[in-house]
């Protein structure tokens, strides 16, 4: 028996020796290096060029490497597989002629002498992001739209001065959707400095531009709101997940609305105070499975009224304050989010309410739509600011 063990020992320790060997790579075959790369053409584009070339005639070929020093001084190599017919150089900032290396290498890691290829790469796509830019005055902050006409990731970066009178990051926009808007928030309705940005993932920088803008007055609705419910419109939730949990201040926690699959829907509360709205947030029920599908709503309508004895299920007493579509910034499909996507949907979404609509207590959420059209629908939170009459 013991033997026996040895044995199966013996043989474990030969397997593991083998495949750390297999890890080290392919032993050399031959000391030949294949052919040189012959260039076929350059395509320079916003921050990168695409090499196309011909490989040459080797049997045993393994990659194509390139060469170079981005912007930043940093020396690195891309690599393709033999069966690429094209290289890309990405990662510049400034448009330049610039110095490309390319080896062919066999499966014997033999390399074949380089070729040196001129490309001449376009300014970096954040630059003409920036130049897009409209930015202005907004409910407690300012209001950025932006162009990114090549899809490509990017972060606009938000700077303002801390009590301290520092300038310190106070938003940032991680973007790869071909167009956009975002709000910066959470200042007083007095004259304040902002810097803004653009960044990419190799650390170039764009130029910045510097405003001063003047928020607009808006207060949030902390406190007071309840549930109400009018003659018709009757209150569905299940027991754990009611509509208290959409204003707890906890994006985790969330409100079920049992619909039955009966679109439009409505539900009802009472705010508590008259409030003239400068605008709505919305936090989707969170979760990498759920944002922009399942239950969560994409479509919906809100109404108001100060005379809650004299409306019902009809709207015929109630105020449109309008109607919204929650929109994925990405626009790619279900279950596929980037970090763009996940960032807005843990801050919320903002709906902007026409500023002639009245101050209004009540409330009626109608449901139009969830993303996926499920039976019930749900959210985690629903935020209020305006003008609060005290």
């Amino acid at each position: 028996m013991k033997i026996k063990h040895l044995f199966w020992l013996f043989i474990l320790l030969l397997l593991v020796f083998r495949c750390n060997e297999s890890e080290r790579g392919q032993y050399p075959i031959d000391s030949v290096p294949p052919g040189e790369i012959k260039l076929l053409r350059v395509e320079n584009l916003e921050g990168e060029s695409i090499i196309h070339y011909e490989i040459p005639d080797d049997d045993d070929l393994l990659y194509v490497k390139a060469s170079y020093t981005r912007d930043n001084g940093v020396e690195t190599e891309q690599k393709v597989s033999a069966y690429s017919r094209n290289i890309k150089i990405e990662g510049i900032n400034r448009t330049h002629e610039l110095d490309v290396e390319l080896v062919a290498v066999d499966r014997s890691r033999n390399e074949s002498l380089p070729v040196t290829v001129k490309v001449f790469p376009l300014d970096s796509p954040i630059h003409s992001t920036l130049a897009s830019l409209m930015l202005a005055e907004d409910f407690g902050g300012i209001r950025i739209v932006w162009d990114n006409p090549t899809g490509k990731e990017m972060v606009i970066c938000v700077d303002s001065p801390n009590e301290a009178g520092e300038m310190v990051n106070t938003k940032n926009f991680y973007i790869n959707s071909l167009t956009g808007t975002g709000n910066v928030r959470g200042f007083d309705s007095e004259e304040r400095l902002f810097n803004i940005y653009i960044r990419d993932r190799w650390g170039n920088h764009s130029d910045t531009i510097s405003r001063v803008f003047t928020p607009l007055f808006e207060e949030e609705l902390k406190e007071g709101m309840r549930r109400w419910n009018p003659p018709g419109i009757p209150y569905t939730a299940y027991a754990h997940y009611h509509i208290e949990n959409i204003w707890d201040g906890n994006i985790n926690s969330f409100f079920i609305v049992q619909t039955k699959g009966e679109f439009p829907f409505s539900f009802t509360f009472d705010l508590g105070k008259k409030i003239k709205f400068s605008r709505v947030k919305q936090v989707q029920r969170q979760g990498a499975a759920l944002i922009y599908t399942s239950q969560n709503i994409q479509y919906f309508q809100l109404w108001g009224t100060n005379s809650p004895g004299e409306v019902s299920d009809s709207f015929e007493k109630w105020i449109k304050l309008g109607d919204f579509e929650m929109i994925k910034p990405s626009g790619l499909p279900p279950g596929e989010n980037s970090p763009e996507d996940i960032a807005v949907a843990a801050e919320g979404h903002d709906f902007n309410i026409d500023p002639n609509a009245p101050a209004v207590r009540y409330i009626r959420y109608v449901i139009v739509a969830t993303w996926s059209g499920d039976a019930n629908a749900s959210m985690s939170e629903l935020r209020f600011f305006g003008s609060i009459e005290k």
